[in-house]
Formats: structure tokens, sequence, C-alpha cells
């Protein structure tokens, strides 16, 4: 979408007059803070949209037009320069562990946490169940070679003990990856519920859960003099902590799986889906806290809640009413990340080039250490490529795990920026190649590993109304039968049942209906096919029993109400005929209909005459005073097209007061576009309602003085 100067002139104006109004406040330290705060969430909001955006369009993932938005607007950048009412910028670097306020890296921290819960939501926990022990084996042999050169980039490169802490923070570091990474790339890609997104979500939980580990022993390292008992200190003081660690992460994930389905029937009955979206959320926050305490990272807790309640039949609809939460918290918490990195390191080699090389090396272990025993549990080629990939991206985990050092006082602020080169640029390069590999390759896993045994039930039929009444109708009978029904927009419309442990999955096309189920939930989908067809059926029956009222038909024809909408925008002299030469209504129609497929208005002739024929036989659209408007919402057009002709002798449309038709519009729409056809409808009956108007069209000698009098 291009702006146009004065809406770019508009937009500067909303932006600095409010800062300017601000000069006063200095003197008030929160209340100018709080203004600060609420002009950067409204800054990165709007740039990280516009900059993912962007990203999306020359085929990169969002995240990354996110980070350079961060990159643009932070403390190293713009950030700094001074604005009216900031004299010290907008984005100033903080004094302290951050070079960003803490205000503004807690709303980082939140993104993070709901970022991670609504993943967990939407993750499949029984395909996670069929690998697990895939997982693991790909989780462990990723760790182990990433561990082993976070272990010897610090030592030899940056010469430091073997037992030094900062040595533990590197491989944390190197181990960990990014689910919200990788989540939204496996979204986008539609990939989530695939064998090779299952393995790698899952894979990617367990090597968070060994950073972790690593975290919370370098951690412990800060209290113990290394020296000739250095060991014995290791085992002593370190273990019991990451002991401690793990019987939380233990502990939380079984508490969770167990209050989850009886939170899920407690809120199914006493609360509304808004409202028990919004009780787990604050669930998620409350045991991501207590994560944090103990030394686990609180997005860890936020997946176990999110992956807890997925396995419930309300797993879907939290999904769908907490995404909102995320699509506001998430690129603030990318775009922060993208403050973190200060400019001036891509003119200092000595950390530039050490944290590109470590994001290399480890990316590169990481790759081996997962695609060799996915090769060996059943993925191809590509399949173990994806999975090794996947593994690569850093992001919340490791970004958590630099900022701890640094705010422990053991990084200097160039280390910590080495570590948040090399989280960038496993980002920047490891998220477009895996997007990348996901959308090639075709099938990931050997044989039917991976796969569900699933059954179709199908209904053919004729056109896209009764599709949508049909679906319509499953979808009340189903909902009044007590499942929570998901509407996901993919390349079609799909609707996800759940109730109990029967899972439904609806596809819609316009001539076909799927139910997809577990073969032995196959009779309740054809239960509940066959119930709402004999419904359908029935109302259908009754409907053909209904007429239409005259005084509303003559209400309509009218063209009482607004008249605002632009006409020259969908009648142009391309598709006018003067004069129509048809002496029925049907000729009337096929002349109109011809004028479209030459003006290249519409892709399929036949298919919008025969629409619009039949929607001429369920009632004459002839108006009053020699107008009809013949119409069908039609799959042959793409968009909305718009015909007109002027029959000498007129055609008789049955109109209202018996005249024959001679000025006769035919307005043809895409069910699917969004177009104001209703009030299309309604603007032509209203503009040729005026006398003058009217007689000057009837009087038209060719195409374009029809179309003048019309628009005039």
């Amino acid at each position: 979408m291009k702006l146009k100067p004065f809406m770019l002139a508009f937009l500067l104006a909303w932006f600095v007059l409010p800062v300017s109004a601000t000069e006063g406040l200095q003197d008030v330290g929160m209340t100018h803070e709080i203004t600060r705060l609420l002009l950067q969430l409204g800054l990165i909001i709007l740039v990280a949209k516009a900059s993912g955006s962007l990203a999306k369009r020359i085929k990169l993932p969002a995240l990354l037009g996110e980070l350079a938005a961060g990159f643009v607007l932070g403390p190293y950048a713009l950030g700094r320069l001074p604005i009216p009412g900031f004299a010290d910028g907008l984005v100033p670097l903080a004094a302290g562990a951050f070079p960003i306020s803490l205000q503004l890296y807690g709303f980082a921290a939140v993104g993070a946490v709901i970022h991670v819960l609504v993943v967990g939501l939407e993750s499949d926990i029984g395909l996670f169940s069929r690998t697990r022990q895939r997982g693991f084996a790909l989780a462990l042999g990723s760790s182990l070679l990433s561990l082993l050169v976070g272990v010897l980039v610090p030592v030899l490169f940056f010469r430091f003990p073997l037992l030094d802490r900062r040595v533990f923070f590197f491989a944390a570091l190197s181990v960990s990856t990014s689910l919200g990474v990788q989540a939204r790339i496996l979204h986008a890609q539609q990939r989530m519920g695939s064998p090779e997104g299952a393995a790698i979500v899952s894979g990617s939980l367990m090597q968070d859960g060994f950073a972790i580990v690593f975290l919370a022993i370098a951690m412990a390292l800060g209290s113990i003099e290394l020296g000739n008992d250095a060991g014995n200190g290791i085992w002593s003081t370190a273990l019991p902590v990451a002991v401690l660690a793990l019987a939380i992460l233990a502990g939380g994930g079984a508490l969770s799986f167990f209050a989850a389905p009886r939170l899920a029937v407690i809120f199914r009955k006493k609360a509304s889906p808004n409202l028990f979206a919004v009780l787990v959320v604050g669930i998620a926050l409350a045991l991501s806290a207590m994560f944090e305490a103990f030394g686990v990272a609180a997005i860890i807790g936020a997946y176990m809640i999110g992956i807890s309640f997925s396995r419930t039949d309300i797993g879907d609809v939290l999904a769908e009413k907490s995404q909102s939460l995320s699509e506001f918290f998430v690129p603030v918490l990318y775009v922060v990340m993208g403050m973190l990195v200060d400019w001036r390191v891509l003119f200092r080699p000595d950390i530039l080039l050490p944290g590109i090389a470590f994001a290399i090396l480890s990316g590169f272990a990481k790759i081996v250490g997962s695609g060799l025993p996915a090769l060996l549990t059943g993925f191809t080629g590509w399949g173990a490529l994806r999975v090794g990939l996947g593994t690569v991206p850093r992001g919340e985990v490791a970004l958590i795990i630099a900022s701890v050092g640094l705010a422990l006082g053991d990084f200097s602020l160039e280390l910590f920026q080495v570590m948040v080169v090399m989280i960038v640029f496993s980002v920047v390069a490891g998220a477009p190649a895996l997007a990348l590999s996901l959308r090639y390759g075709g099938n990931g896993t050997k044989g039917r590993w991976g796969k569900v045994e699933t059954e179709t039930t199908s209904l053919e039929l004729p056109n896209q109304e009764l599709s949508d009444l049909i679906t319509d109708g499953l979808l009340r009978v189903a909902e009044d039968d007590g499942f929570f029904v998901h509407r996901l927009e993919l390349a079609e419309t799909v609707y996800r049942l759940r109730r109990d442990e029967v899972f439904l999955t609806i596809h819609r096309a316009a001539s076909k209906i799927e139910i997809v189920s577990d073969p032995q939930d196959t009779g309740i989908a054809k239960t509940l096919l066959y119930e709402v067809i004999v419904h359908v059926r029935d109302r259908v029956a009754r409907i053909t029993e209904l007429t239409v009222p005259s005084e509303l038909r003559r209400d309509v024809a009218a063209g009482s109400g607004r008249s605002a909408l632009d006409l020259s925008i969908y009648i142009m002299e391309s598709c006018a005929i003067v004069p129509l030469i048809a002496s029925s209504k049907a000729e009337a129609i096929g002349e109109l209909v011809a004028s479209l497929e030459r003006a290249g208005r519409i892709n399929d002739h036949e298919r919008v005459l025969k629409d619009v024929l039949e929607r001429e036989r369920t009632v004459s659209t002839g108006m009053e005073k020699g107008i009809a408007i013949p119409h069908a919402r039609t799959e042959g057009v793409n968009g909305m097209a718009v015909a007109v002709g002027l029959s000498p002798e007129g055609v008789d449309f049955q109109a209202l007061d018996g005249q024959p038709a001679r000025l006769i519009f035919l307005i043809a729409s895409s069910p699917d576009d969004r177009g104001p056809h209703l009030q299309l409808l309604a603007a032509i009956a209203k503009r040729l309602r005026d006398d003058p108007r009217r007689q000057a069209a009837l009087a038209a000698a060719n195409p374009g003085q029809l179309v003048k009098a019309i628009l005039a």
C-alpha cells in the first residue's frame, strides 16, 4: 500500500505534535518516562508491522524485518537522537546491564512468554508423543556437538580457563535454540504438525532444557573459588542447583499436565472462551515467573502450559483467542532484540568476526549433530536437513543467557556484543535457510513414518451457496452438541472441531465439503453430515413456499438509502452496449455477459451466464420505470464486474409496474470478494430513480453517452 504525501505529513504531525507537548513534563520524572514508554511501544508496533511486511515481500521471515527495525530504532542508532520533549532521544542508551530500559525489556519478556504459550497451544501433542524417542536422539546429538563448540571457542579463542563460568555461559548459548523463531517459520509454512515440525519443536524444547542446566551451573559457579578443589566445588555446589532446576522443570510439567484437563472442564462450564483465554494467559505468566525464580527460563513454563492445554478440547479456542495478544507482543520482542545490537560492531573485526565464526561453527555442529540421528530414525535427506536447520536459529533463551552474564558482571559489553552478533547472525542465516528447505524436497520421512491414519467423509455440492449453507449447519449443530470450533484461514477455509477426545476437521471448498477424522470417529462425522443435510433439505423446502412481499420488492426498486458509492469505479464504456439487440431476458443477459468477456472482466463465460440466469429464475430483478438489474455471486469472475445495456424496444423482465426493461445492468461478483455488491445494487436503483438522469440515459446514442448520463 502506497502512502500519499499528505498522509505521510499527517502521520509525521501526529507523532511530532504529541511529543512536543511533553516538553513541559521534563520535571515530572514518572510521567515523562511513561510517556516515553507509550511512544516507544506505539512506534515499535507501527514500524515492526511495516518492516515485517516488507521482509515478506522479499521472501524473508517477518522476524528479520522486525530485527532490522530494532537495529534502526535502537539506542545505538536513531533512538539516541534528540527529539522535541526528549533531549536524550526516544530510546536512549540505558545505564546498567541492558542498553535499553528495563521497562521496555520487560514488555519483550512478556512477548516471549505469550508467543511461546500460543506455540504450545497450537502444538500436536499426539505427534510429539509418537516422536519423543526420535526427538531425544536428535536433541542429544545436536547438544553434544554444539556443546563441544561452545567449550572450545571461549577456551581457544578467548583463552578462558576450562572451568571459568564464562565457558559455561558460552556452552549454554551454543546448545540453546529459538522455539519462537522456529515456531513462526513452521507456522507460516503450515508445517507445525508435520514430522519435521514435531521433531524440531520437541528437540528444541529438550535442548533449551539442557542449556538451562548449563546456565544453572554457571550461576552456581559464582560462589566457588576455582583452584585445586574446583572439581569438588562443582560437584558439591553446582550439581544441587542443576538438580533443583530439573526438579522444578519436571514438577511444573507434571503439575501442568495434571491440572490442564481439570481446569478445562471448569472453564468450559463456568466461563466464556474470552474469559478462560485470559485466565490461561494469567496462569502461564504465573508459572513462568515461578520457573524464572528457580533458575529455569520463563518461556519453558509458558510452553508447558500451552502444550498441556493443547491436549484439551478447548486448546484450539484458546489459541485463537490468545492470538491477538501474540500479534501485539511478539513484534515488541524481536524489535527489542534488534535494539541490543550496536551498529559500531560492524566495523569492529574483533567483535564481528568471533560472533559470526561462533554462529557458523555451532550451527554446523547442530546440523550434523541432529541430522545424522534424523537419517537413522526414518527421515529422508531433506527431512534430516530441515531438522538440522531448525535447531540453528537462537533467540529468547540465548538472549536471556547473554543478558544474565552481562547482568552478573562477568561479561564486558564487548563480549556481550559478540554473543548478540552470534544470536542475530544465527537468525539471519538460519531462519531463511529453514524456510527455504521447507518449500522444497517433498516428503521428509520414509514410508508412512509420522503419518496419522484418517478417514475422509465427502459431500459434492452444486454451488458455493449450498456449500456455505451446509457448512454453517455443520458448525451450528456441532456447537450445539458441545464441540468447540476453531477457524483456520489457510489455502482454503478449515474448521477444527473438538470435544473431549473427538477431533474433526472440516475442509470447505466451492463445491465440496470434507470431514477428516480418526477412523473410530467416522460414524460421528457421517451422522453429523447426515443430520445437517436432512435439516437443510427441510428448511429449503419450507423456503420455496415463501413468496417475496411485493412491498419489499417495491422498496428495493425505489432505491432508498445511501447513494454515495462512486459508480465510475464499476461502470465503464468498454462494458456498455448501445443498442441491445436482444428480444428476451436470457438473450439480454447473454449479450451483457459477452461484453464482460470481451473486456476481459470475467474468466468463465458459461459459469457467469449460468449463475445469473439461475438467480433470475428465483426472483426476477425487473424494477420499475424501465430498469432491471440482473446479478449473481459467481465463481466465474474475480472481483466485481458490471455491464450496462440500452434496449430501444425493451425486454420483458416481469417488472413491478409491468413495463419492459430498457436500461439493463448486469452485476457479477466473486463469492470471496468483499466488494460492495449490495451497496452497488442499491446505488444503481437510487441513481436511476432521478427522472432527468434516467431520460438522458434512455436518449443515449452510443456507449459513451450512456455511461456519461448514468454517472452525471
